[in-house]
């Protein structure tokens, strides 16, 4: 049987923000000299996708420790990670026999909708992946949002006793120009793929959570443009380039403030651009359901409120700095690449929790939603 120290299971077909962090996370193992056994499988999850597997995750076995398993072939790790419960609670197709002493799924995303609908069920994720892969696993959420769903889901489902945040090689991520140096008008904005959701519902909102005026120049870097101006916003009103224009760095440094609000039919399991926009050391100006992840490390409003806080922490320019520059440290220590190896310490001596105190809903209310759940799959629907 092949030994190694980390054993990490993934689809290869996500183009987002769980590829990112996959890629980080295997390449911070590979830099503390690690031996990583990486299997790719195909999740029931993505057979309607048209995505191609993602580059970046298909140039992890070039990194130095990591080899490609084969599901024919016995293998066995100290620490196993499992990436994306939706992935296992859809099924795959592999059928591999690995072991590991302890074996985690990554919750990138949460169980439940935002109308309170299951998604998945990581009771379903975690039998699944037993039954293909031998492997009894905990789940480690990747934020205190999902941690406070999966523990509806308690005592049936055990967590790890720490998050498991995305990682990042600050490296790439610095403070190039002090915010609020450029003179002028307050510039800010926001970076990420173009996509409708990640704007809030109504263009009144998406207006004024980006709200142009004499005092504010607002600068987006990816923004899908056509489907905002159809439902009624006007980002003609900012300065709007394509992602891949500028280098996103570069592009955080020119914001004074970095702001975000999203739709309410999505919950933002983590928020990878928040945490990149901190390291260039912005100020944070969010939507109030990031609170659960990222604390006091923002500011967080409604989009009506946006002009106003923006003009508030602009009034003050040095205290703001200051603040941001702390937050950065603080982004540093929890979120640097470097932070995974006494993270895998703490993962292997972890004892778990399955506390439902976080849960929000009883036992009752949870076999309702789902029932519903599985009701909906039966008739053809995505859960």
């Amino acid at each position: 049987m092949e030994t190694y120290d980390c054993l990490v299971v993934a689809e290869s077909r996500f183009a987002g923000g769980s590829t990112a962090a996959l890629v980080t996370d295997v390449t911070a193992m590979s830099e503390l000299g690690l031996r990583i056994g990486l299997l790719f499988v195909r999740s029931a999850y993505l057979d309607d996708s048209r995505d191609a597997p993602n580059p970046k995750a298909l140039a992890l076995p070039d990194l130095p420790g990591v080899t490609m398993l084969s599901p024919a072939r016995p293998a066995r790790g100290r620490l196993a990670f499992l990436h994306h419960p939706l992935v296992f609670a859809r099924g795959i197709e592999e059928r591999a026999r690995l072991s590991a002493d302890r074996a985690v799924i990554v919750a990138h995303h949460p169980p439940f909708r935002p109308d309170g609908s299951v998604e998945y069920n990581p009771i379903e994720a975690i039998r699944r992946a037993r039954a293909a892969l031998g492997l009894s696993a905990w789940i480690a959420p990747v934020s205190g949002l999902v941690r406070a769903q999966i523990a509806a889901f308690a005592p049936f489902v055990r967590q790890t006793s720490i998050d498991w945040p995305n990682v990042f090689d600050i490296s790439d991520w610095t403070m190039i120009r002090p915010a609020f140096s450029g003179g002028g008008p307050v510039t800010i904005g926001r970076h990420g793929r173009p996509d409708r959701l990640k704007f809030p519902a109504t263009g009144a909102q998406i207006d004024a959570c980006l709200p142009a005026c004499p005092e504010v120049r607002v600068r987006v870097l990816g923004c899908p443009t056509a489907a905002l101006v159809k439902d009624g916003a006007h980002p003609e009103r900012w300065e709007v380039l394509k992602f891949g224009a500028e280098p996103v760095p570069d592009f955080l440094n020119s914001l004074d403030v970095f702001v975000y609000h999203h739709h309410p039919r999505i919950n933002e399991a983590f928020g990878r651009t928040v945490v990149e926009a901190g390291l260039c050391g912005r100020p944070l100006l969010l939507d109030p359901r990031l609170r659960q992840t990222f604390g006091d490390m923002a500011v967080y409003c409604s989009p009506g409120e946006v002009r106003d806080c923006v003009l508030r922490i602009a009034s003050d320019p040095e205290a703001a700095r200051v603040g941001a520059s702390e937050v950065r440290g603080r982004m540093a220590t929890l979120y640097a690449s470097g932070s995974i190896g006494p993270r895998l310490e703490q993962i292997a001596a972890d004892d778990g929790a399955t506390s439902r105190r976080e849960a929000g809903m009883s036992l009752p209310t949870l076999a309702r939603k789902l029932g519903g759940h599985y009701r909906r799959r039966l008739l053809g629907g995505t859960g």
